[in-house]
C-alpha cells in the first residue's frame, strides 16, 4: 500500500482510525473566500446525489436545508459574506435541523414527508455520529498539509460505500476549490500530482 511505501516519514498519511493514523478532519461546508458560496453548494449537492439515491424533489429539498443552514450561521447567500462570524460554517447537524423544518412546513404529502425525513435525515444523521462525527466537524485541518505537502489519504477502514465515496467527493471539491482559489496563472510549472485509487 502507498502508506506502507511512502507513509515512512516521506509522507504524512491520515486516515478514519485514530488508532492507526491521525485523522482525516474536514468540514464539507467550509469553502476559501475566493470561492462563492452558491458554487459551492452547487458542488456539495452534486457530490451527495451521485453518494446517496435521492429521488423526485430529494435533491431540491436538500439543497434548500443547506441554503438555510448556512443563513441561520449569517451567511448572505448573494454577498457570499457571513454578516455575523467571519468563518463560521455550518455543521451536518445544522443541515439535519434545517432539513426538519424545511419539509415539515412543504405542502408535501404526509407520506412524502416521511419517505423524505426518513431517507434524507437518516443519512445525515450518520454522519454526526461514530467515526463520521469525528471525520466531518467544524475545525477542519489545515487543507495545506493535504493540498500542498506530500499526503496519503487512507479510507481503505470506511465500510460504507457511499461513505467512502462521499469523503472521495469531498476531497476532490476541496482540492479542485483550494487550486482555483490560489491560482497563480496558466501554464505553471507543475505542482501537485494527486493519484486516486
Amino acid at each position: 500500500e502507498y502508506k506502507t511505501v511512502l507513509g515512512n516519514g516521506k509522507s504524512a498519511v491520515y486516515g478514519t482510525n485514530p488508532r492507526e493514523t491521525p485523522l482525516l478532519r474536514l468540514n464539507p461546508f467550509a469553502f476559501p473566500a475566493e470561492i462563492h458560496i452558491l458554487e459551492h453548494i452547487d458542488r456539495l449537492v452534486e457530490i451527495f446525489s451521485a453518494c446517496w439515491p435521492m429521488y423526485a424533489a430529494m435533491p431540491a429539498v436538500l439543497k434548500e436545508s443547506i441554503e438555510n443552514a448556512y443563513k441561520s450561521a449569517g451567511w448572505d447567500l448573494n454577498v457570499s459574506e457571513n454578516e455575523k462570524v467571519e468563518g463560521l460554517f455550518p455543521t451536518f447537524d445544522d443541515v439535519l435541523r434545517e432539513l426538519h423544518t424545511t419539509i415539515n412546513s412543504s405542502e408535501y404529502s404526509s407520506d412524502t414527508k416521511g419517505d423524505y425525513i426518513g431517507s434524507l435525515a437518516t443519512r445525515l444523521k450518520s454522519l454526526t455520529n461514530g467515526i463520521n462525527g469525528r471525520i466531518f466537524v467544524s475545525d477542519e485541518m489545515n487543507l495545506a498539509e493535504l493540498f500542498d505537502e506530500s499526503a496519503i489519504i487512507d479510507i481503505s477502514r470506511v465500510g460504507s460505500v457511499e461513505t467512502k465515496s462521499l469523503i472521495m467527493g469531498l476531497v476532490v471539491m476541496k482540492l479542485q476549490e483550494n487550486r482555483m482559489a490560489n491560482a497563480e496563472g496558466m501554464n505553471v510549472p507543475l505542482k501537485h500530482i494527486t493519484i486516486l485509487e
